[in-house]
């Protein structure tokens, strides 16, 4: 993470219960009791995510929101609405308005802490695009597919640097001849889209090596990427949202675990043996299945 997570609470309890439970798991914060303090600390201490409520003394938090995402700084962050709006056209109405993600209360602390590390996650692609903005690796003029192949590839915490680096050159390499557009996260983390899902699987079958240290989603949707370049417009990089969906679930589903989502197997003129795993839905919103494998180096 670039800043702290900026807590903008206007409850005293509830703000302390959040700023201890962010503290427990180990994660830098600063609670806000409205709007002119939030205003200030995004200021100073430049955090990439925003853990929002909406009813707040001095204003309407969801109007914030607006104005966050009408200035061009604001999709550098990260916003999670934390509220105790639960209508689902409320909800819908925040979603529409620039949340990246919803949680009503009461919530519970697990699934907070969940959603928020998703939130980071987001924050640090973001920040790995403006890296790419920054840096300007070789990417086409324009690339756009309705229905791309998205991989996301996640290594578990529990791999050692060197096997990382290892592994990461590995991987890439095998994106790479498979003729995907590769483009790194700052975590270690990879994302490769594809001509077509087909292209996709075969990169990660071919890669029998890391499946027990690696989570993986392959996806498909409408993915546009390429650098904007004219006079007083900056150079940027545009995906679709189901990447962000690929990501999302590949942060949430435990190490060593390779999904399929629904739409994508459903494209796939020869699907590979899958067998269900309903949580996908439950955590993520995409039905999803497991990609099976070989006897010999299934998770244990």
């Amino acid at each position: 993470m670039i800043g702290p997570v900026l807590i903008v609470e206007d409850q005293p309890s509830e703000a302390q219960a959040l700023y201890e439970l962010l503290s427990w798991s180990r994660r830098p914060a600063v609670v806000a009791p409205d709007l002119r303090t939030a205003r200030r600390h995004l200021q100073e201490l430049r955090p990439s995510v925003i853990v929002l409520d909406l009813n707040l003394p001095d204003g309407d938090g969801l109007a914030w929101l607006r104005e966050l995402r009408a200035r061009s700084f604001g999709w550098n962050l990260t916003i999670l609405v934390v509220s105790g709006r639960t209508d689902p056209d409320q909800i819908a109405e925040a979603l529409i308005a620039g949340a990246d993600d919803y949680v009503t209360k009461p919530y519970a602390p697990q699934e907070l802490l969940a959603r928020i590390a998703v939130a980071e996650r987001l924050a640090a692609l973001r920040a790995g695009f403006r890296w790419l903005m920054a840096f300007r690796p070789p990417l086409p003029a324009h690339w756009r597919y309705s229905s791309a192949g998205i991989l996301v590839l996640h290594p578990s915490s529990s791999i050692d640097s060197e096997d990382l680096r290892s592994e990461w050159a590995r991987w890439t390499r095998y994106l790479r001849q498979a003729n995907g557009l590769l483009l790194p996260m700052p975590d270690g983390s990879l994302l490769a889209l594809f001509a077509s899902t087909m292209r996709g699987l075969e990169a990660l079958q071919c890669a029998d090596f890391a499946r027990s240290l690696w989570s993986a989603v392959l996806h498909i949707g409408r993915v546009a990427v390429g650098w904007l370049e004219s006079p007083g417009i900056a150079a940027g990089a545009t995906l679709g949202q189901a990447v962000e969906e690929a990501i999302r679930l590949a942060y949430l589903i435990p190490a060593g675990l390779w999904l399929i989502t629904e739409p994508a197997y459903a494209a796939l003129p020869m699907p590979p043996p899958v067998r269900p795993w309903p949580r996908a839905a439950e955590i993520a919103g995409i039905p999803a299945w497991e990609i099976e494998r070989p006897a010999a180096i299934q998770r244990d």
